[in-house]
């Protein structure tokens, strides 16, 4: 990392350090209900007092008084009216319902967990609008992967786990690494982020999903179509959310350590506490001998990942809510690139964010300064560690984002309005015209859910203004309905764009061994699409929940490099042009059902992507993909839990270059199916053993971006150590 980076660095951590300071964190008495899977708070929660009954009778829960709901962190102050007994009532969208008696809540210092229920019609979503809202009024197609899903897959990174979800593939990233397609949608066009702030390497265009771990994480929340209505570019073909779990009241300590086979290595320990300011602190380290995106690195390859994540939240008064972050990443990679030299990827990235919020009128006012920087550096050597480099190659990307908005409930709207300012910077040495390339950009948005009895009307625009390619307004409309006590259905149409990126505007990279040369084109128009999606939602029992979603979305004016000419010396000169349209189009299809101890999930999609103009499918995109998915209790052994996972992605084209120099599909990428276990149990108060296996009859399908071979691992977990 750079100096700049460091001294960043160093200036959040002494803030940081000055908040901790003795007595900062003066303990408040106050409750809080959080979730049992993974100990997150639960925002939103209703909390109520039923009076004791008169001697004789039944606790009447319509009697509850001073109703209280939890805070963005799960807090709550118990009401002052609440007398010496009865009991104490909470309930939350996504979970089930639970009375305790307030002696015994009292007891527990007012912490109450509540168990999810896996087949609720609705739950709260964090990713479709700028504050948290229930499922109910989100018309955009969304799935969630929660906690438990996390634990049972097993992976070391966010690409694993979204890769076997229907619907979602991943392909390699250039030279290395791996990128995200959703519904045919992939590469720059998916906006991935953590904890709602974009992930390092996007303007740089050195993606890759594999370096993102899973330290910490309380779920994922996946956008199934445009949300450029909220988030601009990049969102054009879906967004990727990974929010980590949000510091808790009191303190514990959580540790982890796994082997597995291909060289799996990982290491992870999370402190989490506090009172009145609240702390979760995560670090971590992993390595495999294995390159993602290569079908074979040989012995000599690595990945290798350290990771710091932490968050922060402190009561500053009962109007102001402060929360901070700051992250921390570095990465090498280590592969053969031929004549007896390896490739050397060496990256490193800080960020760190300020938010505050505070009640105003009717709703709530925030605001918050986000700054992000991220350093790449490839080398080539002998041996087992790059030569010494100077840094005069070292490619560098700095984002600083501010942003203001306010949020309410007026009548029957659900209101959100914002204002968002940023500043980006690259730095390509013999990649770009002038080596460096920077822009400013401005955006306004606001979005609406009205409620109409048993209707939800949402709509939502984004204006976006940049200096460097002009601006653009993406718009946003869907409809909600629950037709009866068991039927929700959902409508949405979304305008998606994606604009040009620097290094497509302003390429100057010429490979002279390699016989060509890179060139941007300044003229570029951004990309765009319409998306038209509708769902149902239908749960025919309490245990039973069943969702159907067909979908079609069209872009236009997809930039791709291509041959424009050659150089006066013969090299080949491609350049990106804005040359082609394509439509992706299909329907998904999902199971939810529980049984007693049994929670079974399963789910397909189809796909039918291609080319408008060549009427060429679409590069790598499967038509079929499908999972299934089962977790088994065991009420004999307590503490012992089976998961099996079957996963399918179907063959799927590679569309390269043919004879004449056009597109054309040149071989096949087979189907694979696979089939995962994993077993827990517990081996005493805190001890907790894992053992799995993926791809348990180590199918080799040919023609895939990656090694694919069976796996073993086995880890031991030590939870909840010193909890208070």
């Amino acid at each position: 990392m750079s100096a700049r980076g460091a001294r960043l660095a160093l200036c959040v951590a002494i803030g940081l350090a000055g908040i901790l300071r003795p007595g900062a964190a003066r303990a408040q008495l106050e409750g809080r209900v959080y979730d049992l899977e993974s100990g997150a708070g639960i925002p939103a929660a209703e909390v109520a007092w039923i009076p004791a009954p008169a001697a004789g009778a039944v606790p009447d829960s319509a009697a509850r008084r001073g109703s209280v709901r939890t805070d963005a962190s799960g807090s709550f102050i118990p009401g002052p009216r609440w007398g010496s007994g009865g009991a104490i009532t909470v309930s939350a969208s996504g979970y089930r319902s639970r009375t305790i008696v307030r002696a015994d809540a009292a007891a527990e210092g007012w912490r109450i967990g509540l168990a999810r229920d896996p087949l609720a019609l609705d739950e709260i979503v964090v990713t479709a609008s700028s504050l948290p809202r229930l499922r109910s009024q989100v018309a955009v197609p969304m799935e969630t992967v929660e906690a438990e899903e996390i634990d049972a897959a097993g992976v070391a990174s966010a690409d694993r786990l979204l890769a076997e979800l229907p619907g979602v593939q991943v392909a390699a990233a250039t030279p290395v690494g791996s990128n995200l397609m959703i519904r045919g949608v992939g590469g720059a066009r998916v906006l991935v982020l953590l904890d709602g702030q974009p992930t390092a390497g996007a303007l740089l265009e050195n993606r890759d999903l594999s370096r993102m771990s899973l330290t910490g994480v309380e779920r994922v929340e996946i956008v199934k179509g445009p949300l450029s209505s909220l988030y601009g570019s990049d969102a054009l073909g879906g967004v990727v959310n990974v929010i980590t779990q949000l510091p808790a009241s009191g303190f514990r300590v959580d540790a982890r350590a796994l082997s597995g086979g291909a060289g799996r290595r990982e290491a992870e320990a999370t402190a989490s506490g506090g009172g009145r300011l609240r702390y979760r602190i995560t670090g971590g380290w992993r390595q495999e001998d294995r390159i993602p995106g290569l079908a074979d690195g040989g012995p000599s390859a690595f990945a290798r990942v350290w990771d710091f994540r932490s968050r922060f939240q402190f009561k500053a008064s009962d109007a102001w809510d402060l929360l901070a972050t700051a992250t921390y990443l570095r990465e090498r990679q280590r592969w053969p690139v031929g004549g007896a030299f390896s490739g050397f990827n060496d990256n490193a990235g800080f960020s760190g964010s300020v938010e505050a919020r505070r009640p105003l009128g009717a709703g709530t006012w925030s605001g918050s300064l986000f700054l992000q920087e991220y350093e790449h550096l490839f080398r080539s050597a002998r041996g087992d560690a790059p030569i010494a480099d100077g840094g005069d190659d070292t490619q560098w990307e700095r984002l600083a984002k501010g942003a203001a908005g306010y949020s309410a409930v007026l009548g029957g709207h659900s209101v959100d309005v914002g204002l968002e300012v940023a500043s980006r910077a690259i730095r390509s040495p013999d990649k770009l015209v002038e080596d460096r390339a920077a822009d400013r950009q401005l955006a306004l948005f606001a979005q609406d859910a009205w409620r109409l009895g048993g209707t939800v009307l949402s709509g939502g625009a984004r204006l976006t203004w940049n200096d460097r390619w002009g601006s653009n307004v993406s718009p946003t409309v869907g409809v909600t309905r629950r037709a009866g006590a068991h039927v929700h259905l959902r409508a949405a149409v979304a305008r998606g764009f994606r604009a040009p990126s620097f290094k497509e505007l302003a390429w100057n990279f010429v490979n002279v061994g390699g016989g060509y040369v890179l060139q941007g084109f300044p003229d570029l128009d951004p990309e765009r699409s319409w998306n038209v999606s509708g769902g149902v939602e239908w749960q025919p029992a309490s245990t039973v929940r069943i969702e159907v979603e067909a979908f079609t979305n069209r872009i236009r004016n997809l930039i791709e490099p291509g041959f424009v000419g050659n150089t006066e010396s013969g090299l080949l000169i491609f350049s990106p042009r804005n040359v082609a349209d394509a439509i992706t189009r299909g329907f998904e299809f999902s199971l939810r059902a529980v049984l007693d101890r049994v929670e079974f999930a399963a789910g397909y999609a189809y796909l039918d992507a291609y080319a408008v103009d060549s009427g060429l499918p679409l590069d790598r995109r499967a038509a079929h993909s499908a999972r299934a998915r089962a977790g088994w209790t065991a009420e004999a052994l307590a503490g012992f839990r089976l998961d099996a996972t079957a996963h399918l992605t179907g063959a799927a084209p590679i569309i390269g270059t043919g004879p004449d120099g056009n597109d054309a599909r040149i071989g096949t990428q087979e189907r694979f199916v696979a089939v995962d276990l994993q077993t827990s149990v517990d081996l005493g108060r805190s001890l907790r053993l894992v053992a799995g296996v993926d791809n348990l009859f180590d199918v080799r399908p040919a023609g895939w971006q990656g090694a694919i071979e069976r796996k073993l691992r086995l880890g031991l977990a030590v939870e909840d150590l010193f909890a208070r």
